[in-house]
This record gives structure tokens, sequence and C-alpha cells, in this order.
């Protein structure tokens, strides 16, 4: 992962890259998950990268996909929940 004007670089397992926009990090059940938003979909598509973040062996954080379609959906309603929130505060 890089970091270049306020967006991020993700790498997959397969080393390809996706350039991203930071988003939110939401707990879910004692664990800690970051979404990010492609930068190269159009705003019609508002697709999402959902992340764990778990600590690394040298302290760092570190951002591992989740297979778990369930813990995906439940994430994904948490952030929805928390836009919302915030779309009714402003």
């Amino acid at each position: 992962m890089t970091e270049t004007d306020g967006l991020l670089v993700l790498t997959d397992g397969e080393g390809t890259e996706v350039e991203c926009e930071y988003l939110a990090a939401i707990e879910h059940e004692d664990k800690n998950y970051a979404i990010f938003y492609p930068t190269d979909q159009n705003e019609d598509e508002g697709e999402v990268i959902i992340l764990e973040i778990i600590e690394g062996e040298d302290g760092a954080e570190e951002y591992v996909s989740v297979d778990d379609e369930n813990v995906l959906d439940q994430v994904f309603a948490e952030f929805v929940s928390l836009m919302e929130a915030n779309d009714n505060e402003e």
C-alpha cells in the first residue's frame, strides 16, 4: 500500500494496483475494517472495498481481504448507517 495526494494505492496478492480513497473505519464483532472507494469507477457504480485491519508482525497496520459474505454484508450495512447518520447531521 502506498499513499499519494490523500489517495491510497492498494496492491492485491497478484500485484494488481487499485487507487482508492479511504472512507471510514468500522468496528464489527471486535474486529476493525477499513472501507475504500476505488477511484477508477464512475460515480454511479458506487462499489467499495472492505478490508479487515490487522496488526502485522512489525506492528504496522495491514489490510487483508474478507472472504465471509455475511461479514461483508454486515460491515457494509454499518457503513451505510454511518453515512446516513452523517448526512442527517448536516
